[in-house]
């Protein structure tokens, strides 16, 4: 049987993004930890942040913008306010790019499957 598990704000254990420089994240599932078929995070991106154009071959990003102002390009669609309490979701292999993060972000992320 799976165990529960919470994790109080003061809990919150931040590591670097594993490959942004400036971001930070805070896994709350993965398959590294728990063994999940989802991966679920927050990220940290400051003002300032650089990302490139990327894609998740095998994962469709899930994101719910927590906090802060910035854009999300998105392939076929073009570019798209990322506010406080926007929700967006990217199909698997669809390239993609937050920029202009005009306010420090703070993003809920969930990759489905998991992030390998």
């Amino acid at each position: 049987m799976e165990k529960s598990k919470v994790i109080q704000p003061d809990q919150i254990k931040w590591e670097p993004h594993p490959q942004l420089a400036s971001a930070k994240v805070s896994y709350f599932l993965s398959k590294r930890d728990e063994n999940a078929d989802l991966t679920c995070l927050l990220v940290r991106l400051p003002v300032g942040s650089q990302v490139e154009k990327h894609i998740h071959e095998n994962s469709d990003d899930i994101i719910y913008v927590v906090k802060g102002k910035a854009k999300m390009w998105i392939d076929q669609i073009g570019d798209v306010p990322l506010v406080e309490g926007a929700f967006i979701r990217i199909p698997k292999g669809v390239l993609h790019q937050p920029h202009d993060i005009e306010e420090d972000m703070l993003l809920y992320d969930v990759f489905y499957p998991y992030l390998a």
